[in-house]
């Protein structure tokens, strides 16, 4: 690529300004300085030669010392246009690198912000990490943009974060909730909207929505609100068909793993009752996908 180019306005196939066009259109050449050589003194011929690219005007017949002086001056401004575009591209990655680097701390202090949500329950930090890859699967599947799929993965462990207002005795209960602990139980929605609601940080204000609407369900039959269908934000409805796989197939002190078609039949069962059925729908298309990240994050055995 050449750092500057003289050309002739008139040229045999075609005249300089056709040329100029062409060379503009050539990857590299967008900044490159072009000195039009040219005996027309007319304006209409300069004003379209500045309209395709041409950087300065020679007039035949050409002054040598003319020429090198302007053709040095270009060459001196073109070398301080290249460093500028190298420190562009450094501050670019510089910005890049910096930019992944919160981003990936940003990630970690979500997921141990998840797990100390969870820590007094029986769940698992492998629990947190195959809904998070349940969710994302079912976002991608949907259509959503790598963005906002990055952004339900990452806020969806978040989801039961409201259960650090339980009570142990009732979070941690080995038998049937009563009446009045269940309505206890039912606020963690609530309460973890409450601690995560109004950030700055987007996943975390995608993980309130989660929080407060994953046990809404499709037919209004959930809690905390009765949402209906499409009312119920999307984030929280693929979030509820991840974790209630997960926890079907996952084993509990109280409970025996499902096989995992016993756990998609039942998501099928519940589609339009519990779940979203488009949601549903897609997570059933992608079974060998599902089945692979269980298998890649299997829980460690009980201990008894």
């Amino acid at each position: 690529m050449s750092d500057l180019v003289l050309v002739d306005y008139m040229m045999p196939d075609m005249d300089g300004i056709e040329f100029v066009k062409r060379l503009r259109a050539l990857p590299g050449y967008e900044h490159v300085p072009i000195v039009m050589i040219t005996v027309h003194d007319d304006r209409k011929v300069r004003y379209a030669a500045l309209d395709a690219g041409i950087t300065d005007f020679l007039t035949k017949p050409v002054d040598a010392r003319e020429c090198l002086a302007r053709c040095r001056n270009l060459l001196t401004l073109r070398r301080q246009q290249l460093v500028l575009e190298d420190r562009r591209r450094l501050l670019e990655h510089m910005v890049e690198d910096a930019t992944r680097e919160v981003r990936e701390r940003e990630k970690e202090t979500l997921l141990r912000l998840a797990r100390a949500g969870e820590y007094r329950d029986e769940e698992t930090g492998y629990h947190l990490i195959r809904m998070s890859r349940y969710s994302r699967l079912i976002a991608s599947a949907v259509g959503l943009g790598h963005d906002e799929t990055e952004t339900v993965e990452l806020a969806a462990p978040l989801h039961d974060i409201g259960k650090i207002g339980i009570p142990d005795q009732i979070l941690l209960k080995p038998d049937k909730l009563d009446d009045a602990e269940w309505q206890v139980m039912q606020r963690h929605p609530v309460i973890g909207h409450e601690i995560l609601k109004g950030s700055a940080s987007k996943y975390v204000r995608m993980g309130a929505l989660i929080a407060l609407g994953h046990h809404e369900k499709y037919n209004g039959s959930g809690y905390p609100n009765g949402l209906v269908g499409d009312h119920i934000p999307l984030c929280a409805r693929i979030v509820a068909v991840a974790d209630v796989y997960d926890a079907l197939t996952s084993v509990r002190p109280y409970k025996t793993a499902w096989a995992a078609e016993k756990a998609f039949q039942h998501l099928a069962a519940q589609a339009s009752q519990h779940f979203d059925p488009r949601l549903v729908e897609a997570f059933l298309a992608m079974k060998k996908e599902v089945v692979q990240i269980q298998n890649e994050w299997l829980d460690p055995p009980l201990q008894r």
